[in-house]
C-alpha cells in the first residue's frame, strides 16, 4: 500500500452523545367515597327516682308489691296480673282522701340518628418543576498520530 498525497484514509471513530429527551405519563388516580357502618356503644348515665319506705327500697328484699308486678309484666312468674291483690280493704289515707299520688319521675333516654355533613375533602392539582441532573457515562475514541520525527498529533477535538 503505497501512500500519496492524493490518497485518503478512512479511520472511523465511534463517539457516544447521549440525548436527554422526557415524556409525559398519564397515570389515573381513583378518589372514591364509601359507605361504612360502624355500631357505636354509648354509656350514658340515667338519674331517676326510687321508692324507700323506712329508709329501706321499696323493690328489694321479700318483694312486695311492685316487684310482683313487675314479675307479672315480664313473664318471669306464672302468677296472673289480676291474681295479685292487696289483702283487705281502703281506707282513707288522710282527710278524706283514699289515695296520694306521687310521681316518680326519671331521665328517659332518646336516641335519634341524623345526616350531617362531617368534614370537606378539597382535591387540588399543582405543576411542579424539578431539575434533575442525570449522569450519564460516555464511551469515546480518540485518533493520534504519531510522526516520524516524535510528534504525536491528537486528531480528535
Amino acid at each position: 500500500m503505497s501512500f500519496t498525497p492524493t490518497t485518503l484514509h478512512a479511520i472511523s471513530v465511534v463517539e457516544e452523545k447521549p440525548a436527554v429527551s422526557k415524556q409525559s405519563t398519564l397515570s389515573n388516580t381513583v378518589i372514591e367515597k364509601r359507605w361504612v357502618t360502624k355500631t357505636e356503644i354509648v354509656r350514658v348515665s340515667v338519674t331517676y327516682e326510687e321508692i324507700y319506705v323506712n329508709g329501706k327500697p321499696m323493690s328489694s328484699g321479700a318483694g312486695g308489691i311492685l316487684s310482683d308486678l313487675k314479675k307479672a309484666l315480664s313473664g318471669k312468674n306464672t302468677k296472673q296480673l289480676k291474681e295479685i291483690k292487696p289483702a283487705g280493704e281502703f281506707v282513707p289515707i288522710g282527710e278524706g282522701d283514699m289515695e296520694k299520688i306521687i310521681p316518680i319521675f326519671g331521665e328517659k333516654i332518646i336516641i335519634t340518628k341524623k345526616m350531617a355533613k362531617l368534614n370537606e375533602l378539597v382535591i387540588r392539582k399543582r405543576r411542579i418543576v424539578e431539575n434533575k441532573k442525570i449522569r450519564v457515562n460516555i464511551t469515546k475514541e480518540r485518533v493520534k498520530i504519531k510522526h516520524p520525527d516524535g510528534k504525536i498529533e491528537d486528531l480528535s477535538a
